[in-house]
């Protein structure tokens, strides 16, 4: 996804719509301590609070280089407090929240990014008053 947004081969639309994610905020009276690989990941319950997420709206690219970044990557399953779903943390964001997506809401996202097509192009050169010109600023839309 990320690639594509950089290839500018999404829509301008698509690549300004912020999307739905939940984040699971850091503890605040705990001492961060660097999450290892195991199958009951202890150090993200210490870290972080399990018990409740909040939806925040934000664009397509951050969601991408947290993926694409991602240095915590887990599984929540069974949880009393959360929807089962991935929780995913990039390496600047991992010390203060992750993002929790449940099946539902990664399903939402990949289908808003594949639906995504690019109908019509256009780009060129604009003096002030809109005229095509071979100086002046550049312009470049997708939709």
């Amino acid at each position: 996804m990320r690639r594509l947004i950089e290839c500018r081969l999404v829509t301008d639309r698509f690549c300004t719509t912020p999307l739905e994610v939940h984040e699971i905020m850091r503890k605040k009276d705990a001492e961060w301590r660097e999450p290892f690989v195991s199958r009951t990941a202890s150090g993200i319950y210490n870290n972080y609070d399990m018990t409740v997420r909040k939806l925040e709206r934000v664009q397509p690219k951050t969601i991408s280089d947290k993926m694409l970044h991602a240095r915590v990557i887990g599984v929540l399953s069974g949880s009393d407090y959360l929807p089962d779903g991935l929780l995913v943390a990039s390496d600047t964001q991992s010390k203060n929240q992750l993002f929790h997506f449940s099946p539902c809401e990664i399903a939402g996202i990949f289908d808003a990014f594949l639906e995504d097509k690019v109908r019509q192009v256009s780009d060129g050169y604009l003096d002030q008053d809109g005229q095509f010109l071979g100086t002046g600023n550049v312009f470049a839309t997708r939709k």
